[in-house]
């Protein structure tokens, strides 16, 4: 059986409806005597309460994906806000070399004062930066 999430509001709906399909039952076979007014509202407060829930979970998941999702002491930071500045300026703005600085391995290994970069290039050779490997 494949997963699914939890929808509370189709299994209050679907316990709502059962038991107004009793109350009809026991009412047609003449067991309970229930008035015309009942018989009549028990369908539409069932579709209302399973929207209520259903707006209810909404609202609880929603919040909790919210809280996932923002890093801490980060009010009100949403997804977008990363690419604001564009491609280059997102998370890293390039590869990261183990000691935090910004490693320019995708422009011939030249670092910021113009020294070779030590060290092997990702897929081999030893970044001479020529394109030969």
């Amino acid at each position: 059986m494949n997963r699914h999430r939890f929808e509370p509001a189709r299994l209050l709906l679907g316990l709502m409806l059962m038991g107004a399909a009793v109350v009809y039952a026991l009412d047609a076979l003449g067991q309970w005597r229930v008035p015309v007014w009942a018989l009549l509202v028990l369908v539409p407060a069932s579709l209302v309460a399973a929207a209520f829930t259903a707006v209810a979970t909404f609202a609880v998941r929603r919040l909790l994906r919210r809280r996932r999702t923002q890093g801490p002491g980060v009010p009100g930071r949403m997804p977008m806000d990363e690419l604001r500045g564009g491609y280059g300026a997102s998370a890293t703005g390039g590869l990261q070399r183990d000691d935090g600085q910004k490693d320019d391995r995708e422009h011939g290994g030249e670092q910021h004062g113009g020294q070779q970069h030590g060290g092997t290039r990702p897929f081999g050779g030893s970044g001479g930066g020529t394109g030969t490997d």
